[in-house]
């Protein structure tokens, strides 16, 4: 994170809080409308949230009336992060610029496949379930990697040494919670909160970039 072209900084700042806010307002405020059965935190998954059709899948039983408001939340989320990996990209010289251009792409679309095509026993019977979790897998993976990659990156310089030091510790956990999601995704351990250890890194990952702009 280069002190040049420090007009797209405050900017780049802005677009990293803007999407975290309205991705926890989005997910707040659907898991909310759930009456029955109660939404929770801990068992039922993020993209729970966003399934059009109300009825069980994979055990746990799906009915979330807002649905479009947390489909909006993702796509809203995936493009914010999109145009702030952009401009964060241009903060930053050598190899290091485009790999968080092309990798934050790829996480937007992966919030942008999340918000189109839900997680429900419909989705798997139309063929579409194979796009959500290919959709899932880049956003979670990608926005961790980015994180892990770019926190090394700045490791290396005193100026950017704690935000490189932040990154690092939540890419490695964000990536970590994916693993042990699909270790024991079976196991009867509570799969909602553990998936939320690999997606709520990108959100503080965000709000931590935009810190360290604003700074």
């Amino acid at each position: 994170m280069e002190h040049t072209m420090n007009p797209l900084r405050p900017l780049a700042a802005a677009t990293f809080l803007l999407g975290p806010a309205i991705y926890l307002a989005a997910e707040a405020i659907t898991a909310a409308a759930w009456k029955s059965p109660r939404y929770s935190y801990a068992t039922n998954w993020i993209s729970d949230l966003g399934s059009a059709a109300a009825g069980v899948f994979q055990g746990r039983e799906l009915n979330s009336p807002l649905h479009a408001v947390m489909n909006s939340g993702f796509i809203v989320q995936g493009l914010l992060f999109g145009i702030a990996t952009v401009l964060l990209s241009r903060t930053i010289s050598g190899r290091s610029r485009t790999f968080t251009a092309v990798t934050g792409a790829v996480t937007m679309i992966g919030y942008i496949l999340v918000g189109t095509f839900h997680g429900s026993l419909q989705a798997q019977q139309n063929g579409t379930l194979p796009l959500h979790f290919t959709g899932a897998t880049l956003a979670i993976v990608g926005g961790n990697v980015l994180a892990l990659v770019l926190g090394i990156h700045w490791r290396k310089t005193p100026e950017t040494r704690l935000i490189g030091l932040v990154s690092i510790v939540v890419g490695a956990f964000g990536l970590a919670s994916v693993v042990a999601l699909f270790l024991t995704f079976d196991a009867g351990l509570p799969s909602g909160a553990i998936e939320r250890g690999s997606v709520y890194t990108i959100v503080i990952w965000q709000l931590a970039v935009a810190a360290a702009l604003l700074r």
